[in-house]
């Protein structure tokens, strides 16, 4: 159980690195990444960056960039997740 006042920093570095586990999963990640909009990955994308798990970011935005069109924030055909993350392209 999570307590406030008690080791939130390490709980916190613990729950994210689960989410990384999770969101990072190129399986899971494809099965759900398509499911969410182009600003609610990004912002998944934020949260993982932010706890240094950068891997992850790429894993989680690729998966949800492949099911995009070209309407979309990721959808062009040469999405390169880490560029967009490093704010490259």
């Amino acid at each position: 159980m999570l307590r406030a006042g008690r080791d939130e920093g390490r709980d916190l570095e613990e729950a994210l690195g689960g989410l990384a586990l999770i969101f990072g999963r190129p399986r899971s990640a494809g099965r759900v990444g398509p499911y969410f909009t182009c600003k609610e990955a990004n912002l998944i994308a934020l949260v993982l960056v932010a706890s240094r798990h950068y891997d992850a970011a790429i894993v989680w935005l690729d998966e949800h960039a492949a099911s995009d069109t070209e309407e979309d924030l990721h959808g062009d055909p040469d999405f390169d997740a880490a560029r967009y993350i490093r704010g490259d392209g």
